[in-house]
């Protein structure tokens, strides 16, 4: 299929999408996100909090897909909600690499992962390659499975290239925001809320930095630079 063809099917894909069955339902409202470090997690309530764990990251070097899955052990009490997280890393690769790369995403909805989140900080040259991927992989996935995004916060303040993803979540990732730190936190206090609406479903924090103030309740996904303590587990509350 040339690249044409492929534009025009995640672009109508796209628009066609309506949002469906509320795929992400059964995830708690406090997510903790299990980088790729030893975490131990069992002393979380799983009836109150879910984990999103590292298991892919793909790195992409021009035609070339290096598939590295987690290293590290997790360990999550009995009944944990499970998200399987996929980074991307690199610039993308042509559109005729999406079929590859969807099959190593789509092999992430396995049993006990009732979603999977793409990571991925999409320089604006890679948008149409992101958004096919995003519409051929929610293609491929059954339709029980959830699939969530991160999306750097100042994407969901002034930029609209986000409206239309056929994603269940857009996780806005409101720490370590570098140069876009001052105009992200002066918007959010002056709105109350992210401008883009698909951005107010969820947000991703960390528990080292001062949360922003919103408006209403959402999803969080709570971030640790190291792996997670009592001390840590402490500070990932709503809110």
């Amino acid at each position: 299929m040339n690249r044409r063809a492929l534009l025009t099917l995640a672009i109508c894909s796209a628009l066609a999408w309506n949002g469906g069955p509320d795929r992400m339902a059964q995830l708690p409202r406090t997510m903790l996100w299990a980088w790729e470090r030893p975490q131990d997690l069992r002393a979380i309530d799983p009836q109150t909090t879910g984990v999103a764990y590292l298991a892919l990251t793909l790195r992409l070097d021009g035609e070339r897909i290096t598939r590295v899955p987690r290293q590290q052990p997790l360990r999550v009490p009995a009944g944990t909600r499970l998200v399987a997280v996929a980074r991307i890393e690199g610039a993308a690769p042509s559109l005729s690499s999406i079929d590859e790369l969807t099959r190593h995403l789509s092999a992430l909805a396995r049993p006990g992962a009732l979603a999977i989140q793409l990571d991925y900080d999409a320089p604006r040259s890679a948008r149409p390659f992101y958004r096919a991927l995003i519409t051929r992989l929610r293609r491929a996935l059954p339709d029980s499975v959830g699939l969530s995004m991160t999306a750097l916060a100042s994407w969901c303040v002034n930029d609209p290239w986000l409206k239309d993803l056929p994603v269940d979540e857009i996780v806005p990732m409101a720490f370590r925001m570098g140069a876009d730190d001052q105009v992200v936190r002066r918007s959010l206090e002056a709105r109350g809320d992210f401008a883009c609406t698909e951005c107010r479903g969820a947000i991703g924090l960390v528990t080292d930095e001062p949360a922003p103030r919103l408006v209403g309740a959402r999803r969080v996904y709570w971030f640790q630079p190291g792996s997670w303590t009592p001390a840590a587990l402490a500070a990932a509350r709503q809110p």
